[in-house]
């Protein structure tokens, strides 16, 4: 762990490290510049993750959020300044200040220089490569970067304990039921996982400005942060799918709203499904529309239940079956949707052929299980 000195922030001299050149200059307390060089020189060797950071920090110069980052305004505000950010990247806790004369001054910053290594040993978010024989041992993607294939389909998953080719298995068939093109690509050549290790699924999602309270919300925002990187660094691909499954709907909201500030629409065709969600589906239908993501199956999503609904209840058996009394609902809110057959909406379907679609939606009404229609397995990990 690399950590910034102890003494105050405003001791020392301030060492301009970005914006020389143009945009907004970006400098370092003499307490937090032995951590930003150690991580360049860590980034120079080749190190993706201090690479990562470096990009971020540097990013401070277009006076916006970058893409590969998130900042969290703190709620007061300082007399002789514009206020104070925490700075949220994968593995760093830093604060910054936005100063009253157009530059960021980085006060603290602190780096976990093993997160890569974290990231490999699954306790970290990552991304990993789901083969097409599920047996076999998913891969690790140290640079965040799906493979270069049209309609590629990415899962992005709960928080979950679950070691990831677990997690894929469980998954795996829902995904196949959003599209047959989808079908045939998962049977070809497998598609991606993105895990966020843990425990406890994740019901809800805080604002952004306290996704630094507590430490799970701070995960949630890491985690969305690679999924970010992740979804830019594909956006040239045709018809890429990004499938939430079941609290990976926080996951995918929150790194679309980091897309969505940064004001990306270049997606070709890319679309989302929210398979029972447990975050609110309207925000990421939302963010979704303005980023110009296509809607897959017949709405974007199977099921979604209101975090008011669930209240963190959900209910999995053993044999991974799904118990509606478990939920708690009420019955005005307990009749779904069922999500029709249809293929993906708008361009994205005429591409790919509108034959299957979705398959069919698990329904509740109050707490009978709607008979006869197909349905989503409803397997859960852990």
């Amino acid at each position: 762990m690399l950590q910034s000195s102890r003494l105050k922030a405003q001791e020392g001299a301030l060492s301009t490290i970005a914006g020389d050149k143009g945009g907004k200059k970006v400098k370092c307390s003499n307490q937090a510049l032995p951590v930003y060089n150690e991580l360049v020189a860590l980034a120079l060797s080749g190190n993706y993750w201090a690479g990562l950071v470096v990009r971020g920090i540097k990013g401070l110069t277009s006076g916006r959020m970058n893409m590969d980052n998130i900042y969290i305004q703190k709620e007061t505000q300082l007399a002789y300044g514009r206020g104070i950010f925490y700075l949220v990247l994968p593995g760093v806790t830093a604060t910054l200040e936005d100063c009253a004369d157009g530059t960021y001054v980085v006060k603290s910053l602190n780096a976990d220089t093993n997160y890569l290594q974290m990231q490999k040993d699954k306790k970290k978010p990552g991304l990993w490569r789901i083969d097409k024989n599920m047996d076999n041992m998913p891969e690790f993607l140290r640079e965040g970067e799906i493979l270069k294939k049209d309609y590629r389909p990415v899962v992005i998953s709960d928080r979950a304990s679950d070691d990831p080719r677990d997690i894929a298995k469980a998954a795996s068939n829902d995904l196949k039921k959003v599209d047959s093109t989808i079908a045939r690509m998962v049977s070809g050549s497998g598609f991606e996982l993105h895990h966020t290790p843990g425990d406890g699924g994740i019901v809800g999602l805080k604002p952004a400005h306290k996704a630094i309270a507590s430490t799970r919300s701070k995960e949630i925002t890491e985690s969305a942060t690679l999924l970010a990187n992740t979804m830019y660094k594909a956006r040239n691909l045709e018809g890429v799918l990004w499938f939430s499954d079941w609290g990976g709907s926080a996951v995918l909201t929150r790194a679309m709203q980091i897309l969505e500030k940064e004001g990306l629409k270049d997606f070709k065709n890319h679309a989302i499904f929210l398979n029972r969600p447990t975050s609110s589906s309207g925000d990421a239908l939302k963010l979704a529309k303005q980023l110009e993501l296509k809607l897959a199956g017949n709405g974007g999503k199977s099921v979604g239940f209101r975090p008011s609904e669930i209240r963190g209840n959900r209910s999995v058996s053993k044999d991974g079956t799904m118990g509606a009394a478990g939920f708690g609902l009420s019955a005005a809110g307990a009749g779904f949707a069922v999500a029709g057959a249809g293929a993906l909406a708008g361009p994205m379907g005429a591409a790919v052929g509108a034959g299957v679609g979705l398959c069919g939606a698990m329904v509740f009404v109050v707490s009978t299980v709607l008979k006869g229609i197909p349905k989503f397995s409803g397997k859960k990990y852990k």
